[in-house]
């Protein structure tokens, strides 16, 4: 997977046509600063699960509990 760089053109890029509107009017809302930092952060999130393939089935799976994996408990020192 390549790595998305954070910037509008390159999330826009990275984002299916459907979203790129919604993407768009959320930097727009933002103020500058803190604000616009999160909405960046949270959309370059969904162009970085966007470039992996099946997200769609993958999250249908976890949310219907389908091949889930069990996690070791951590060791303790």
């Amino acid at each position: 997977m390549r790595a998305i760089p954070r910037t509008v053109t390159a999330i826009h890029d990275a984002l299916p046509p459907a979203r790129r509107e919604e993407f768009h009017a959320a930097v727009a809302r933002a103020a500058q600063g803190d604000e616009r930092d999160a909405v960046m952060t949270a959309w370059w999130l969904e162009a970085m699960f966007e470039a992996v393939p099946d997200r769609d089935r993958r999250l249908d799976d976890t949310v219907a509990a389908v091949g889930l994996v069990p996690l070791e408990p951590e060791a303790e020192d």
